[in-house]
């Protein structure tokens, strides 16, 4: 499942620009960043041959991170902005959260 949460990643990574907030440097630069850091983490899970599930919990911080990036960096009156990066970050944060801390690994 560590495609889903690339997608998700991906979509934080284009979101600014599919929305049309790129013109907010906070929310532009929060979203590319926390979108970059939830896809590298998902490659590395997809090309690594070891069985450890620390990605998710990055990706689920990371998550985290962007639900309340609205409100660290001051684009809360974004609406669009805020709506997209609090349900992004929440749909991220809960998937990974619940990957690497409840899902059994498959063999």
């Amino acid at each position: 499942m560590y495609w889903l949460t690339g997608i998700l990643g991906a979509i934080l990574i284009v979101a600014p620009f599919i929305l049309g907030y790129s013109e907010n440097l906070a929310a532009l630069w929060s979203s590319m960043i926390l979108g970059l850091v939830v896809a590298a983490v998902s490659l590395y899970k997809a090309l690594s041959k070891d069985t450890a599930r620390w990605e998710y919990g990055v990706a689920a911080v990371v998550g985290l991170l962007a639900v309340f990036a609205p409100f660290m960096f001051g684009f809360s009156a974004v609406a669009m902005a805020m709506w997209a990066t609090i349900i992004l970050g929440a749909v991220i944060a809960l998937l990974a959260g619940y990957l690497g801390f409840f899902a059994r690994p498959q063999t």
